[in-house]
């Protein structure tokens, strides 16, 4: 049975329509080209909605997830077009829109690429298929003799060839053969697949021309900036606005899902508005909860550390709450009309903002587009979409274009945190076994979601420093107490970042070094051996982190490579500087200044090995965070004897 396009579209999961942004791009940018992609003549072939190819070309290939530093786009690009036999250079990436016929669009867990591998490689084959069906006709031949090579079909001469370009007509009256039939290239064919590619969105990013949420400006567009209940759980009581109206270029002041907004015509307008405001909170139990209150509940719950059999050892692990701090705080542009609506949301979740836009609108959902641009970071904090309702009901509150915009202290004290947790081990240093680990996260009305890795970043962090433990009581070295416990692929990297580190050279005085493993979400093995310097003041300064990771095929080495780099600098802030603290129901910390992140002249050197693999991807995006804290608090023990067991690690628990 042959299947038609439309069948095919339906088979693979991929369908929608081209993104038109309606912003000022800078011009001649690789982004304003992508925008521009509609413009192009009718006459272009369209094998799925992953792909387009137009008179002269250019391949136009959608990602169909987000992009936020990850480099999604580039290889969903590159799985593509290495099928499709395109050149690279005619190809640009344009950005989907939120639509179901696209299938599962969020953006998170590591698995956009894991999970649509096959999809991918089946949607470019499928288009080269059909234009070497298109070529064979018009030479008469037999497809089957026909090959491709940089955009174009080859006649089985060798001498002849036609650009796809040049097919476009003929191709779109081709159908599309049966899924299970396309042939796949073997991967000694892969052109793209495998190769170190800079990431597409680079030189626009560098250079200043990239389009975030944040510099988006329409036409007559307001500004709203909202003042939230300090305390979790609180609502509003009453206000008095009077003063805020007097600020020069406010707009208005509405109340809105327990919070009151200022809208004005420009952002200093809108924030001088909101401190102008005067707000009774209702502040509810929340005012009663802190960090150590919550600890203190947390710890009732699991044993006490040293009530372990005889036999047997056992510690306590501690982690406080976590902000996201995205470089990018919070926003949204939406432009709400009486039938219809247009969202420019950073989101990591694209049809849920189109979910909470219809909720806030009212607008049927066939009437919502929703846009997605470059992200400033996510780290899971983008799959909530408070932001996408703020903006939609503010925009058709006043009847205007609207941007809500958070600033970096709305951004860290009104977050969905990695919750607090406290976790006990306990193990029998003989048996050589993973040790038992019992988790209790903190449960109550403090907002709590996905931060990268999620609850993988815990539960490494207390394995593989009990495991270290447990070697150190049984007298084994701790890579060859791993090497007992994990075989196979986990095995693998644990020997890899061992030997390439130098495990048993010496290292200087004050010196330590720490090995860590583990499989994030059970798909992605990474280990790591961690090398600090502790000085006499307890001050750590990571020196190198070597990386071994298998995340089967390796679509971009050098992205790889960037993700285990970016997740180790990651990792390393929640272990030596951030964490939230809470006090009557308030989040404590505001900016960079009690919430610090990793500096430039702080990052390790860092090596990154990758096991070659003919699996399919595993996903890597959030798989660099949790092996780095255990290898540096293993290492902080090998330097100076004292174990950490609770994050952040701070000078004063060294000495």
């Amino acid at each position: 049975m042959e299947v038609n396009r439309r069948d095919f579209l339906k088979v693979v999961g991929t369908a929608g329509a081209s993104l038109m942004i309606a912003v000022y791009l800078e011009p001649g940018s690789r982004l304003a080209a992508a925008a521009q992609a509609d413009a192009v003549s009718e006459d272009t072939f369209q094998p799925n909605l992953y792909i387009k190819i137009d008179k002269d070309s250019k391949v136009t290939i959608t990602a169909f997830r987000s992009e936020m530093g990850q480099g999604i786009r580039t290889a969903i690009a590159m799985i593509v077009a290495d099928e499709l036999n395109a050149d690279w250079d005619s190809v640009i990436i344009e950005q989907a829109s939120a639509d179901p016929d696209y299938g599962d669009q969020v953006t998170g867990g590591s698995a956009s690429i894991s999970s649509y591998y096959g999809s991918l490689r089946i949607a470019g084959a499928t288009g080269r298929e059909m234009l070497k069906s298109a070529a064979a006709a018009q030479w008469e031949v037999d497809a089957a003799e026909c090959s491709t090579d940089s955009g174009f079909v080859i006649h089985p001469d060798g001498q002849q060839k036609l650009p796809y370009g040049d097919l476009v007509e003929s191709a779109s009256e081709v159908d599309a053969p049966e899924m299970w039939t396309v042939p796949l290239k073997p991967e000694s064919e892969f052109s793209l697949i495998g190769s170190d590619m800079d990431h597409w969105d680079a030189p626009d990013i560098v250079t200043g021309k990239a389009v975030y949420a944040s510099d988006i400006h329409l036409p007559n567009m307001l500004y709203a900036t909202l003042a939230r209940c300090p305390v979790f759980g609180g609502s509003v009581a009453s206000y008095d606005d009077s003063k805020t109206l007097q600020v020069n270029g406010v707009h208005s002041v509405h109340e809105i899902d327990g919070a009151v907004a200022v809208v004005a015509e420009n952002t200093w307008a809108a924030i001088k508005g909101r401190q102008a405001l005067v707000i009774s909170w209702n502040e509810g139990d929340g005012v009663n909860l802190s960090s150590q209150g919550i600890r203190a509940s947390l710890a009732e719950r699991v044993p006490e550390m040293g009530s372990a059999e005889d036999g047997r050892i056992d510690a306590v692990y501690e982690f406080p709450y976590q902000a996201h701090v995205t470089m990018e705080p919070m926003n949204c542009v939406a432009d709400v009309r009486e039938d219809s609506c247009e969202v420019w949301a950073p989101t990591q979740n694209a049809q849920q903002v189109k979910s909470v836009v219809q909720r806030a609108t009212r607008i049927s959902a066939d009437k919502i587009t929703v846009h997605v641009p470059l992200m400033g970071g996510g780290f899971g904090r983008r799959l909530q979409t408070d932001y996408a309702f703020e903006a939609a009901a503010l925009s058709k509150a006043v009847g205007a274009p609207l941007k809500v915009f958070w600033s970096r202290a709305d951004d860290i004290q009104r977050d969905f945190y990695h919750p607090m947790s406290y976790q006990y081990a306990s193990g029998d240093p003989a048996a050589v076994k993973r040790p038992n680990v019992r988790a209790q996260d903190g449960e109550n009305i403090i907002p709590s979601g996905a931060w990268r890795s999620v609850f993988n970043h815990t539960e490494a962090f207390s394995r593989e420093s009990f495991i270290d433990e447990l070697a150190f009581a049984a007298g084994i070295d701790p890579v060859e107490y791993r090497l007992e416990i994990f075989s196979g692929r986990g095995g693998a990297v644990i020997e890899l970042a061992a030997e390439k580190a130098g495990w048993s050279e010496t290292l200087p005085e004050n010196w330590g070094r720490g090995m860590a493993y583990f499989a994030t979400f059970n798909v992605t093995h990474v280990a790591m051996v961690a090398e600090v310097e502790v000085n006499a003041s307890g001050e750590v300064r990571v020196q190198r982190v070597v990386c071994a990771v298998d995340c089967g095929t390796a679509v971009n080495p050098d992205n790889i490579a960037a993700q285990m780099e970016g997740g180790i600098a990651f990792g390393l802030t929640a272990a030596l500087k951030a964490g939230v603290t809470l006090e009557n129901g308030r989040i404590n910390e505001s900016n960079f200044h009690d919430c610090p992140i990793l500096q430039i002249d702080e990052m390790p050197v860092v090596e990154v090995h990758i096991i070659e693999s003919d699996d399919n991807p595993s996903g890597i995006g959030e798989m660099g965070v949790p092996p780095i804290a255990p290898a540096l608090s293993n290492a902080i023990f090998d330097a100076t004897g004292i174990r950490v067991r609770h994050l952040p690690i701070k000078p004063e628990d060294l000495f």
